[in-house]
């Protein structure tokens, strides 16, 4: 019985990272603006990923254009969140936009 619960577990965390990597890979809004520009989006989390070498978080978020964005953060958001954020366009990779100097609002 604790071994069917524990493997079932598991497989709804990799269900959930696999629909969440489907959902940026299928994501079809291209970029959010030039390098170098300031931007105001509207974006929920997908992403929460903690870096123990740069001791900050990456975060992984899409707005309602299916434009995915990332960014470093000193603070942790749950997956879903909504949130309102102000940055500058750092660079383009991988059909998603680097944020620099972000600020949630």
């Amino acid at each position: 019985m604790l071994f069917r619960s524990v493997s079932q577990s598991r497989y709804e965390k990799s269900a959930k990272r696999d629909d969440v990597d489907r959902r940026i890979n299928f994501a079809r809004g291209g970029y959010v603006g030039d390098i170098g520009e300031k931007v105001s989006l509207n974006i929920e989390v997908l992403k929460s990923v903690w870096s123990q070498k740069w001791n900050t978080w990456y975060i992984t978020g899409i707005n309602s254009e299916d434009q995915v964005v990332f960014f470093a953060c000193k603070e942790s958001f749950d997956i879903g969140t909504h949130l309102t954020i102000t940055g500058v366009v750092k660079g383009t990779r991988d059909n998603s936009t680097q944020l620099n100097r972000v600020k949630v609002l």
